[in-house]
């Protein structure tokens, strides 16, 4: 049996440790780091995650005896620090960004950063007053893939499901995910957003829902 790339899906489903290490090299080929179990499930020359949990006790264990010096477990040490690190400085750079062109569309006195919602004491990213008594929640969130994406809605929906305002949540940093692709996986949700939730794209929310906003709003720039 050759031991070189191997494709999902072709032969039987024994896969040996040569040909998961060639996938996980051909991998890292491509993308300069070695890929997580989801990215395993997506890259058509690994087996699925489940059949390396199966087979050989899970990835973690896996990488440890195939490639001992890389970071075998990506939840840990210096690979979640430098993480964490960049997501802080991603999330401060947009909320910075968003923040001025929200001041280009509406007075900066209807706009509250990080305003305490209730019910359920929630830090929102942004409110947006339309007049004294009423306003629009926006939150926004990095998602790097479509399964980070179904991930992340499943928490924000259960956060911000009890508020009594229309809440946007506001998708950045990623243009491969667009508001079409958006739609499509809010659409075949089987527990649907409630209604006083929309998921967009930034790309989508500064050319388009910020103008509908603005028409509610007495606090617009025009």
């Amino acid at each position: 049996m050759s031991i070189g790339l191997r494709k999902a899906g072709i032969g039987s489903n024994n896969w040996t440790k040569d040909q998961i290490l060639a996938g996980l090299q051909h991998f890292y080929s491509i993308n300069k780091r070695y890929p997580t179990a989801l990215e395993i499930d997506d890259f058509e020359y690994l087996p699925s995650s489940r059949s390396i949990q199966r087979t050989y006790g899970g990835l973690v264990a896996l990488r440890k005896e195939l490639i001992p010096e890389s970071y075998s477990d990506y939840t840990q040490g210096k690979y979640r620090s430098s993480i964490a690190k960049e997501t802080w400085y991603r999330a401060t750079k947009y909320e910075e960004e968003f923040y001025d062109f929200l001041c280009s569309h509406f007075d900066s006195v209807a706009i509250h950063e990080h305003k305490i919602m209730r019910p359920g004491n929630i830090s929102s990213d942004y409110y947006v007053y339309l007049d004294e008594d009423n306003g629009v929640v926006i939150d926004l969130f990095y998602a790097k893939d479509i399964h980070s994406l179904r991930g992340v809605l499943n928490i924000k929906k259960n956060r911000y499901q009890s508020l009594p305002y229309k809440t946007i949540f506001v998708l950045v940093g990623n243009d491969e995910l667009g508001v079409d692709v958006i739609r499509k996986l809010v659409q075949r949700r089987k527990i649907p957003l409630p209604s006083n939730i929309l998921v967009d794209s930034e790309a989508n929310f500064k050319a388009s829902t910020v103008h509908q906003i603005k028409k509610l709003s007495k606090y617009s720039r025009y």
